[in-house]
């Protein structure tokens, strides 16, 4: 099954390239890169254009005008070669397996929610210098306890892998029940993201993208079904800036949409479907 995978990227050419460097030794290889860049950024375009891989890479930006992350998402799945779809974010790093194990647990009507290992502040920096890389941690991620616990990692239980069709992650997942789509880490089927016309672009606050698009799959006849402990991430670790204004008329414009039972946004990807 063909593949693709979305990778937003907004002025961290390090870490897409930690990205890229992640993604080049996947282990599974049937899969195109699409980097929907929330800008025109001369230093990415120069960077993937001496970026030295055998991946198929493609790559959206559009002017930067304030966070429309959403919007050259929605621009880019049109162009979509595969069957199925993985989200990321632009400053998570995948396990070597991770696209293994969601195509392992895909199928259709239902979207995958994975988690991730955020790291802290030096273990971050380190990967950044390639003082360690991201491979060297999934590899030796036991032994390496101390060194990133020490450096306040959080959710490190996220981290553990077990292959999903093992009876031991059956039993594992079978005791999950608090499934919810985030953003850095969710797949789906193309038809399905099609099917409620992609990202809501009238949903201004980033952060509200996953629980927007989360009740808009459930009210179209999707499940929600984990792929924690096996489709996992290394999460970097940065600076937030809040916008709570702006978070607040994102939460009341999803709430109204969901009153009227608008799981098929007005404003989303069939704009740029030729």
């Amino acid at each position: 099954m063909k593949v693709s995978i979305i990778v937003p990227t907004y002025k961290d050419i390090t870490a897409l390239k930690l990205i890229l460097n992640a993604l080049e030794n996947q282990t599974y290889k049937d899969f195109e890169v699409i980097i929907t860049e929330d800008d025109t950024s001369i230093e990415t375009k120069e960077f993937l254009d001496n970026f030295d891989t055998k991946l198929h890479i493609k790559h959206f930006t559009h002017e930067d005008k304030g966070n429309r992350k959403a919007i050259i998402i929605n621009k880019a799945l049109p162009s979509a070669e595969g069957e199925y779809i993985v989200f990321i974010d632009g400053d998570v790093i995948p396990f070597t397996t991770f696209i293994e194990s969601h195509v392992q647990l895909a199928k259709k009507r239902t979207v995958l929610c994975g988690r991730r290992v955020n790291l802290g502040d030096k273990v971050s920096k380190d990967l950044r210098e390639g003082k360690i890389s991201s491979i060297d941690i999934e590899k030796s991620y036991f032994k390496l306890y101390s060194y990133l616990n020490d450096d306040n990692i959080r959710h490190y239980e996220q981290g553990i892998r077990f292959n999903p069709k093992s009876f031991i992650y059956k039993i594992i997942n079978s005791q999950n029940k608090n499934i919810h789509i985030l953003g850095s880490n969710f797949s789906c089927y193309k038809d399905d993201i099609f099917a409620i016309n992609g990202f809501n672009e009238e949903i201004v606050g980033v952060s509200k993208d996953d629980v927007d698009l989360e009740w808009r799959f459930i009210m179209s006849g999707c499940k929600l079904k984990s792929c924690k402990y096996c489709a996992n991430l290394f999460h970097l670790n940065h600076g937030r800036s809040s916008r709570l204004e702006e978070e607040e008329i994102a939460k009341q414009q999803m709430l109204n949409n969901k009153e009227l039972k608008q799981y098929k946004c007005k404003k989303g990807v069939n704009q740029y479907v030729k």
